[in-house]
């Protein structure tokens, strides 16, 4: 006779403590990406959902005894295959000082810390030459943007006015265009810099303001003509001249010049425009407007006006653009930062001020929403091409 088996050993429990929490983190030179997981039961049936409030939270240290930046999120866990309810996410901290540590928490709205990590943001950006690295002051690093970045709505919460580049290829200075970033660069410098006001000024396009009711606009309309596009890199680089004859200092390179010459022939997202003013008895160009637009939003990037004289050529065509903008669809002009002359238009012309974080960047993202499906185009309204005598827009018929 055999004899009786022995007894089966005692087996622990498998069954893990919930909840619980994993992460992993990525960081660049002033950022951290947590990409986290939260288990809250293990067992649960098939279809199973339950809103969950958590808390992430950055702690710049190797201990979490400083006050650290915290985001809450209210989200839907549900069960996945296995049968665990569990809620995955992401976390995004920006603008960081560089070479630094920093500890990730992550908790439930009421309760103890369900998982801490430390990681620690990198000495300088990405790709950015060490000897170059080492010459920018630490602070500096913080409003960095490079290619190690994914960008969005995250640069509304820049704490400073301007973020910028290291020597941006074609692929990020789009991805700055598409963010509501424009780019300045200098021949002198490698630094490029991105204006990104906290507050922004804006024109209200569907106020229908009395455009060309204007006087000068009136008496003056039958000497002009507009066009669209009719020579692009001539037009900006007329724009160019202008500025520096009038004895300031330009960001208009020839790579910025080719580059947004680029987008506009790729036909995307984002539309690129020229807008030209000329003077039908001479044939000159008048005045100019540089642009891109995104959606239903039109953002000029710089404006010159080439003959100067009592008719205030500069002043019609931006009257006329508002006019033609609001009759092409668009919903918001953007201008940038504010200057005294434009407390002109604050009243009648739909000037306003828009907070970047609260106000327009989600007008932004909506803008950028219409862009997927076409979005508004100036081209629609004005023909491109033409020239002071024929093509685009003769003012006199309006």
């Amino acid at each position: 006779r055999s004899p009786a088996p022995p007894p089966p050993p005692n087996r622990p429990n498998l069954t893990m403590a919930c909840p619980r929490a994993s992460a992993e983190c990525r960081a660049t030179v002033n950022s951290v990406l947590a990409s986290w997981t939260l288990v809250l039961e293990e067992n649960r049936p098939k279809g199973e959902t339950r809103s969950v409030t958590v808390l992430a939270a950055l702690c710049e240290g190797e201990t979490t005894s400083s006050e650290g930046e915290v985001r809450s999120v209210t989200l839907e866990a549900s069960v996945d295959a296995d049968g665990v309810l569990k809620a995955v996410s992401n976390s995004e901290f920006h603008f960081l000082m560089p070479a630094q540590p920093h500890v990730f928490t992550l908790r439930l709205a009421e309760g103890p810390a369900l998982l801490e990590l430390v990681t620690r943001t990198a000495p300088h950006g990405e790709g950015v030459r060490s000897g170059l690295a080492r010459q920018l002051p630490q602070e500096m690093w913080c409003t960095y943007v490079g290619r190690e970045h994914r960008l969005g709505q995250w640069l509304a919460e820049c704490p400073e006015e301007m973020v910028w580049a290291m020597e941006p290829d074609y692929a990020l200075l789009r991805e700055l265009w598409m963010n509501a970033c424009f780019t300045l660069p200098s021949e002198r410098s490698p630094i490029v810099q991105c204006p990104n006001p906290i507050s922004r000024y804006c024109l209200d396009l569907t106020k229908k303001q009395p455009w060309l009711k204007n006087k000068k606009v009136r008496r003056y309309k039958k000497d002009f003509r507009l066009t669209v596009n009719s020579n692009y890199r001539d037009t900006f680089r007329q724009c160019e001249r202008t500025h520096t004859g009038d004895g300031k200092g330009t960001w208009i390179t020839q790579q910025l010049v080719d580059s947004l010459n680029q987008c506009r022939n790729e036909s995307g997202q984002l539309k690129i425009y020229s807008i030209e003013l000329w003077e039908k008895s001479s044939g000159k160009l008048a005045a100019a407007i540089m642009a891109l637009s995104i959606g239903d939003i039109f953002h000029d990037y710089t404006t010159a006006t080439m003959i100067r004289d009592s008719r205030s050529p500069g002043a019609i065509l931006t009257k006329v653009v508002g006019h033609l903008l609001a009759e092409a669809g668009y919903s918001l002009w953007y201008w940038g930062y504010k200057n005294p002359y434009m407390a002109e238009y604050d009243g009648q012309y739909g000037g306003i001020m828009l907070d970047n974080r609260r106000e327009f960047w989600p007008r932004w993202q909506q803008a950028m929403s219409m862009a997927m499906a076409g979005g508004c185009d100036l081209a629609l309204r004005v023909p491109p091409g033409g020239d002071a005598s024929s093509g685009g827009l003769d003012l006199e018929t309006l």
